[in-house]
């Protein structure tokens, strides 16, 4: 004949649970988004989004939420565009001395070296600098 199982008394806790508080943290790094209080909270002038037909219940754009890297991307390519960003624009060396020489590619990809006063004097050169910091020209085609 198998024993009965034995019965294990179990414990019984009757005092109340004690709320222990964690130690004060230092906020070093900058302040963080504080978003719209929940629906019961009453904070003054901490009211949410406007509610209004039309509204996509995002965060104002000022904040940089809710958009995604493509979204941000597209807008500033279009900021971009509209504004003449990619327009090409003229510079040039700041010694205007006509007798100084500087390398010019030629149309054909030759490379060939002339000075100030013959660079400004074809017209249809661009300057452009290099990584290194000096400058060279290169012919356009007419």
């Amino acid at each position: 004949m198998a024993q009965p199982p034995v019965m294990q008394p179990g414990i019984a806790i009757s005092s109340q649970p004690i709320m222990l508080q964690a130690p004060p943290v230092a906020m070093n790094g900058p302040p963080m988004f504080q978003g719209a209080p929940p629906f019961s909270m009453q904070i003054p002038g901490g009211g949410g989004v406007p509610v209004f037909a039309g509204n996509a219940h995002l965060p104002p754009d000022v904040t940089g939420f809710g958009r995604t890297a493509g979204e941000i991307a597209l807008e500033q390519a279009q900021f971009a565009h509209a504004n003449g960003l990619f327009e090409p624009q003229d510079f040039k060396p700041a010694d205007d001395d006509p007798s100084r020489y500087y390398p010019v590619r030629e149309v054909d990809g030759n490379w060939t070296q002339r000075n100030r006063f013959t660079i400004d004097n074809l017209g249809d050169c661009r300057w452009y600098i290099t990584k290194e910091g000096y400058f060279y020209a290169a012919r356009l085609p007419n």
